[in-house]
């Protein structure tokens, strides 16, 4: 089985991160290869950014031979995942889908932590647009330092995800998302630090691409994600 990580921002070093965390959740067997979309932002921290992103992935995913048998989108927004899931035939899974999905069997609400105070109407749009609206406590977030683990600051990230998971169960929340690829890494240690479930995206994105292709699964092309009505080189 071929899945392919692909990173919707341009950062190498997010690509990395992303498909280490994919191999140690993947089944043995399964072939994972990495993808950057270096035609779009170095990082996602907006609603502009997200915009900049959709259209070269959608652009270059659907030229990426050979075709894996998967397609793991290994950020926490929209980016275009709708149209990427037009234009292709094999099953196209986005991480804050998967992760959400997957904490449905195992909470009454969950929570979802983000990368940044702005970043907290994206997500309660995202959540809203994914239709687990009912099932959402809230979104709160962190200040992450830049993407860089040599930078000062990313010794504080753990103290306040614990801080933020400890404000969420207040709210009613009895499981918390990571929301963020740059959040990804603090997972385990997270869990050591708390008793509230802690869901990491990237893992869940890879578990649930692996069941669908051995269940034979993707996408609807009856109406949602039917294909595009024209050419795809006559959009520009």
């Amino acid at each position: 089985m071929r899945i392919l990580v692909a990173n919707p921002n341009a950062t190498e070093a997010i690509t990395d991160a992303c498909l280490a965390l994919a191999r140690a959740a993947a089944s043995p067997g399964t072939e994972l290869t990495g993808w950057t979309n270096r035609q779009g932002p170095p990082i996602i921290d907006s609603f502009y950014s997200d915009y900049m992103a959709g259209r070269p992935l959608a652009r270059a995913v659907v030229d990426i031979r050979p075709l894996p048998d998967a397609v793991v989108l290994a950020g926490f927004g929209n980016y275009g995942t709708a149209a990427v899931k037009e234009i292709l035939d094999v099953p196209v899974i986005a991480m804050a889908e998967a992760a959400m999905a997957f904490a449905m069997p195992f909470c009454h609400r969950f929570a979802i932590v983000t990368t940044s105070p702005r970043m907290i109407p994206y997500t309660q749009d995202l959540v809203t647009f994914l239709g687990f609206d009912a099932h959402c406590a809230g979104v709160r977030a962190v200040s992450m330092p830049p993407p860089d683990p040599s930078q000062p600051g990313h010794e504080r990230v753990l103290d306040q995800l614990a801080e933020e998971v400890g404000r969420a169960t207040e709210t009613g929340a009895d499981l918390v998302i990571l929301g963020g690829a740059l959040l990804s890494p603090y997972a385990g240690p997270l869990r050591a630090r708390t008793p509230v479930p802690v869901i990491e995206p990237v893992a869940c994105a890879v578990q649930m691409a692996e069941a669908v292709v051995r269940l034979d699964l993707r996408q609807s092309k009856l109406r949602k994600f039917a294909p595009p009505p024209r050419r795809l080189a006559e959009y520009g």
